[in-house]
């Protein structure tokens, strides 16, 4: 009895610590919690993180989330300049840069060429920030060698930096997102009397997905009962093998103990995992969803975890699924000739 008070105490500590992270305000919280009514899966929740009002039109997202937690802690710490590469599809690189630099932080982007495009327009696509970034090739490898490198020469001078993964997977990043998870809960037990039982989010860095299973497992030990995480994998590369490592480096950052593993559902289907390029059916799911329900998806993350939440109802354990909605970008259109397979 006394181990269950001890790590229920640890818990509340836990997610108390978690809230009270430094924070750089950027979005308008709580984002709305939204419920549809679907043909087929009945009820649906919407958790609309693409009116935080932040980014591209206003449409970026959960990034305002991470980048809330990444700026808090650079301010902590004083430091004073990012590393991060960063891929051709984002609605991020001009936000960031302006947001940065009001707070004295320079940012020097590694924009890498995927998915590739022709070199005319991937400059246009990036031209209100080229002058922080260095137009790199499409190896992913390439780009990290290069972070670490420019890790190891800051460490050396002592520079205040700080070099981060895309998305930005960082702790602090991850901890933002939890506390959207933890802000959902609220929401959906004082709407609407329960919490979700399936969470499908796409996914490429993994950082938001993280962020989200991490506080679920917080959540759980609390006493909610358990939430499927869906990660639906929009790239190559194999997301289950790198989780584990932003578990780990999150919990270690965080400094918790006694907490559930966090618990991922990945889904990596053939036809969703070429990442930044779509095919006419994830176009026709982001019209449909259009048209039917209101809501502005891409198809590049949107349309695909939508498809899955609408093919794999077996998940749907009696509770309503969520989808949730990561962002959004806006100039799509303009790239499909581009990018369309």
């Amino acid at each position: 009895m006394a181990d269950m008070i001890t790590g229920g105490c640890e818990i509340f500590s836990a997610l108390d610590r978690i809230s009270n992270l430094p924070v750089h305000q950027l979005g308008r919280w709580p984002t709305p919690l939204e419920s549809i009514d679907h043909p087929t899966l009945g009820q649906v929740f919407v958790k609309r993180d693409d009116l935080a009002g932040y980014g591209g039109e206003a449409r970026s997202g959960v990034k305002a989330r991470k980048l809330e937690g990444l700026f808090g802690h650079m301010r902590a710490r004083e430091l004073t300049q990012l590393r991060m590469p960063l891929g051709n599809i984002t609605n991020l690189g001009s936000a960031l840069i302006r947001e940065a630099g009001a707070l004295g932080i320079d940012v020097k982007l590694d924009l890498v060429d995927d998915p590739p495009l022709r070199p005319a327009i991937r400059r246009a696509l990036h031209e209100g920030y080229i002058d922080h970034a260095a137009l790199s090739g499409p190896s992913y490898a390439a780009a990290a060698f290069r972070l670490g490198w420019n890790y190891l020469r800051d460490w050396l001078v002592q520079a205040p930096s700080l070099c981060v993964p895309p998305s930005p997977a960082h702790p602090s990043a991850m901890a933002g997102v939890t506390r959207g998870y933890l802000e959902m809960v609220d929401q959906s037990k004082s709407q609407f009397g329960t919490v979700p039982g399936v969470v499908y989010l796409a996914s490429a860095s993994g950082t938001s997905v993280a962020g989200l299973a991490l506080g679920e497992a917080l959540r759980r030990a609390a006493g909610d009962p358990p939430v499927r995480i869906v990660a639906v994998q929009v790239v190559p590369e194999p997301l289950r093998l790198w989780l584990p490592i932003l578990f780990a480096s999150t919990i270690r950052f965080l400094r918790l103990t006694r907490i559930p593993h966090p618990r991922v559902e990945v889904v990596a289907w053939r036809e969703h995992t070429v990442y930044g390029r779509f095919t006419a059916t994830h176009e026709a799911i982001c019209r449909r969803v259009g048209n039917d329900f209101g809501l502005a998806i891409d198809p590049f993350y949107g349309a695909k975890s939508w498809d899955v939440m609408e093919r794999l109802p077996s998940l749907i354990n009696g509770r309503p699924p969520l989808f949730w909605h990561c962002g959004y970008t806006p100039n799509w259109h303009e790239l499909a000739s581009e990018l369309r397979m």
